[in-house]
């Protein structure tokens, strides 16, 4: 009896008159969804291109990044394009929305249910969606305001007094604060939002069926009975739930199936593409698997919210929902309709061509003898002081190839080593750098839990840095800007020349004003660019090296700017996997905190196989897991393959 009563709870009618139309209706529910994503797919790039080259990409701009897209996002032209963005995803959501409502609609008054005439009918009030996606998205940018002004208000009290990398890495009680409310703010703002959003979704079918405004729609829907409102958010959300979960599952039953099948290929054939096939076979149907699992709970979804408004509005015309047996019977003929002979060899053959050029793509320039150098980020090495002397020496000691450092002016115009604002978080003295003397500076010292002698743990100057460096190690300085200045790359290329280390220095900088400084007073110094963020082709700057987020890492960029003879370094890179991703993805060096581990990577992979370099990736990239990344590498690809 409970469960008979747990069971109507979950799968109450609704759910399954639901799942019904949509057995009944999936062909041209899909036919309908295909056309929709070719529609926007096709309208929506050449327009935002259009959009990026006429407000962004003017005159000879290759691209804009890190400080300008900031700029460019906040100004005018890029709220609309942002805008612009966020109206053509949701007009494709509300008019593939709107189809299955039409189909839904058609097949209860007992009408003809077609693509053609769904688009017909659809095309016939494209205007009114427009209307109803600008209505929403102007509501959410709306509804912003109160939690940016909530979270500014927890920064402003908690956050504001010292460099952001203070909290960020020191972590004081007004970090933890600060993230405490901040979460709960956020919390709240996200259900409010998400209970509000699916309370008013029924507005949306009362104001498409033609009978309303917009303004009685949603009234009537605010109105109804908060029983009717729990009953559909409770089969929303079930369905929901278990949409994420089915997708979780099979995503699993996939990868063991791919384990499986890998690990006979591997010991089955001596050749790479047969691990690449069933590698490319694993791909090509998970992505298939996320389409189709996709499609089935949008138009669920879909479905629920429609057939919710029409059993309160015009209960009359819903029809008796079969037994469980028969709405069974009903899917299982579903997923078997590509059973027959003919569609089963048609998919097979999707399958197998589907897999087979997914593997080309995972192997296709794939392998790279592109030299690596280790980079210790903030010249960070077992554990010293960041930026300090001693980092210095331990990197020399470890045999690494560049330390990087941030250079910064104090007052009086001496550059020193320092990355954040102030020397809150390495010294605890609150000052900002601009605001204190080389004197008064020399004075501090460098927090650390580790013994060093008391003359080591001041903050550098560059000139010091480089005398300890010279002929012993390569030199990467970032220039930091908070508040661009002139003098400082100025005052660097000066020491760089006065310790004659033109060919052991590399210079970049976040700003990119200061790259063209640069580019100009030392064009034999190797220059680089730091790219957070960017948008545009990065690899034609007028630059030796790129050092980029390794978010932003892409195959086709590294190969790019390798065409172009540009270096690409990637930080800040400290976990194996993200080492190895990078290693295998061909970059020219990795800025790391753990130099030693990076050295360590590198030497086991330039002894694997390229059967075996071609495991450890697809034990990145797909099977997620850090067994790979901690297990011993002997050398046998079945065994590598077990560790994953």
């Amino acid at each position: 009896m409970r469960l008979k009563k747990l069971y109507n709870f979950f799968f109450d009618e609704l759910l399954k008159s639901s799942w019904r139309s949509v057995v009944l209706l999936w062909k041209p529910m899909a036919g309908w969804t295909l056309i929709v994503y070719l529609l926007f797919t096709a309208l929506s790039a050449p327009l935002l291109a259009f959009i990026l080259d006429w407000s962004v990409f003017r005159g000879d701009r290759l691209f804009v990044g890190n400080e300008d897209l900031l700029r460019f996002f906040i100004s005018p032209v890029g709220f609309v394009y942002l805008f612009s963005l966020i109206l053509l995803t949701l007009i494709g959501i509300i008019i593939r929305y709107a189809g299955i409502f039409q189909m839904v609609r058609d097949h209860l008054l007992g009408e003809r249910v077609s693509v053609r005439l769904t688009v017909i009918r659809i095309a016939a009030r494209v205007h009114i969606l427009l209307k109803i996606c600008a209505i929403t998205i102007m509501g959410f940018i709306v509804s912003l305001i109160p939690l940016a002004i909530g979270l500014g208000v927890v920064y402003a009290i908690f956050l504001t007094e010292f460099d952001i990398n203070y909290y960020w890495y020191s972590t004081p009680p007004e970090w933890y604060r600060a993230l405490t409310f901040g979460g709960i703010l956020t919390v709240l703002w996200g259900l409010s939002l998400l209970l509000l959003t699916a309370t008013l979704m029924p507005a949306l079918p009362a104001y498409l069926e033609g009978k309303k405004t917009l303004r009685e729609a949603i009234r009537e829907v605010w109105y109804a009975p908060l029983s009717h409102t729990f009953r559909f958010l409770k089969v929303v959300s079930f369905v929901a739930v278990f949409w994420f979960f089915f997708r979780i599952t099979t995503d699993a039953i996939l990868l063991s199936a791919f384990l499986y099948l890998a690990d006979w290929a591997v010991h089955s054939f001596e050749s790479l593409r047969a691990v690449a096939i069933v590698a490319g076979g694993y791909i090509f149907t998970s992505i298939s698997a996320g389409i189709i699992i996709s499609f089935f709970g949008f138009t669920l979804i879909s479905v629920i919210i429609t057939k919710f408004y029409f059993s309160f509005s015009r209960p009359a015309i819903m029809p008796e929902t079969p037994g469980f047996k028969k709405l069974t019977q009903k899917t299982i003929r579903l997923f078997t309709w590509w059973t027959k002979p003919l569609r089963a060899a048609v998919l097979i053959l999707i399958i197998l061509s589907g897999s087979v050029a997914t593997s080309f793509l995972i192997t296709y320039g794939s392998e790279t003898d592109a030299e690596l150098l280790v980079i210790s980020h903030r010249a960070n090495a077992m554990g010293a002081p960041e930026n300090s002397l001693p980092a210095l020496d331990h990197s020399i000691e470890l045999g690494i190839d560049f330390v990087e450092i941030d250079v910064q002016l104090t007052s009086d115009g001496t550059v020193v080593i320092l990355h954040d604002e102030d020397l809150m978080r390495v010294t605890g003295d609150p000052r900002q750098i601009a605001d204190i003397t080389a004197g008064e500076l020399s004075e501090l010292r460098l927090l650390t839990d580790r013994e060093y002698p008391d003359s080591e743990l001041h903050v550098p100057t560059l000139a010091e840095y480089l005398e300890g460096a010279n002929g012993r190690i390569g030199v990467m300085i970032e220039l930091k800007y908070y508040g661009f200045d002139p003098e400082l790359a100025e005052k660097t290329i000066e020491l760089v020349r006065e310790f004659e280390m033109e060919d052991q220095v590399l210079v970049k900088s976040l700003n990119f004003r200061a790259v063209e400084q640069m580019r100009t007073l030392a064009p034999d110094i190797g220059l680089g660019y730091v790219s957070a963020v960017a948008m545009g082709d990065l690899s034609r700057l007028p630059i030796h090296f790129l050092s980029v987020n390794q978010a932003n890492a892409t195959s086709e960029l590294i190969s790019r700017a390798q065409q172009e003879g540009m270096g690409l370094f990637v930080w800040t890179v400290n976990s194996r996997e993200g080492m190895i991703d990078a290693i295998l993805k061909g970059v020219n060096g990795i800025i790391t905190d753990y130099p030693e581990l990076s050295i360590a990577i590198i030497e086991d992979i330039g002894a694997l196989s390229t059967t075996e370099r071609l495991l450890l990736q697809l034990g990145l990239h797909f099977l997620e897991t850090q067994a790979v990344l901690t297990g011993e590498w002997t050398g046998e690809d079945a065994e590598l393959l077990d560790e994953g």
